[in-house]
């Protein structure tokens, strides 16, 4: 009889972790139907100026589902500043990990409302470095992209499946100067595109433009099957536009 209970017992425990792993993996689905179902949007603190001391993420009913200020960024960008293999540096000094003194005005929340990226930057003889970070709404964990970005984040596109984000960036010479794409994953920079890549399908020998007298002006990104698609400027015509696939590798100019 002993045995019996015994083994009544085992069987009710196993039946009981069971029943609760799979009530919380019920509630874990419920939590993010109500996120993508939620018409979420992002807010700065102070509205006004470009000097933001903290971002919200909000929903439709105004209720915070997400809140960061600069101070709280600065302790956890100092914790984890061993993401970068190379101490970053900007106009030839490094980079305080600890002195960032506002949130830069891009950010953009994922299609499925679970993540949101944001950056930071330093700036120093006309040059501006970026630093990416992609947070969890739900969890507020966060995880920075592990390579700066040269410039200031213009606007972002996540892809369909919420796995890359890809951006261009102004530096001192021009707007667009560059289009990057971010594993938001593993959290690792795919590809950089920049004038270089342009001209070498435009004018690879150059006879309408030398390199570093170009300004591509990369703009209108879109996320269609896969494959980015973006526009830039021409040396001697209107725009081009233009496609490349996730990796970065097949750069292709539609007619």
């Amino acid at each position: 009889m002993k045995i019996l209970y015994i083994v009544l017992f085992i069987i009710f425990a196993v039946l009981a972790g069971a029943w609760y792993y799979m009530a919380m993996e019920d509630e874990e689905v419920d939590v993010d139907n109500d996120l993508q179902e939620m018409n979420l949007r992002i807010e700065f603190i102070p509205e006004e100026g470009i000097e933001s001391q903290e971002i919200r993420v909000v929903n439709q009913d105004d209720e915070i589902m997400f809140q960061l200020t600069i101070h709280e960024l600065n302790q956890w960008t100092e914790a984890n500043w061993n993401v970068f293999t190379e101490t970053p540096e900007v106009g030839g000094r490094e980079v305080d990990p600890g002195g960032f003194g506002f949130f830069d005005r891009a950010a953009a929340i994922s299609r499925d409302n679970r993540s949101m990226i944001f950056s930071v930057s330093d700036y120093a003889v006309a040059t501006t470095v970026s630093f990416l970070i992609v947070a969890d709404i739900k969890s507020e964990e966060m995880n920075m992209i592990s390579k700066p970005a040269p410039g200031s984040v213009e606007d972002y596109f996540w892809s369909e499946d919420n796995s890359l984000v890809a951006y261009t960036l102004g530096t001192a010479r021009a707007g667009g100067d560059f289009l990057r794409t971010d594993d938001v994953i593993d959290f690792e920079r795919r590809f950089i595109l920049n004038e270089e890549d342009i001209l070498e399908v435009l004018d690879p020998d150059q006879e309408m433009v030398e390199v570093g007298q170009f300004m591509p002006v990369f703009k209108d990104l879109e996320w269609l099957e896969n494959r980015l698609y973006f526009t830039t400027e021409h040396p001697e015509n209107d725009e081009v536009r233009w496609s490349v696939d996730r990796e970065g590798v097949d750069l292709q100019r539609e007619e």
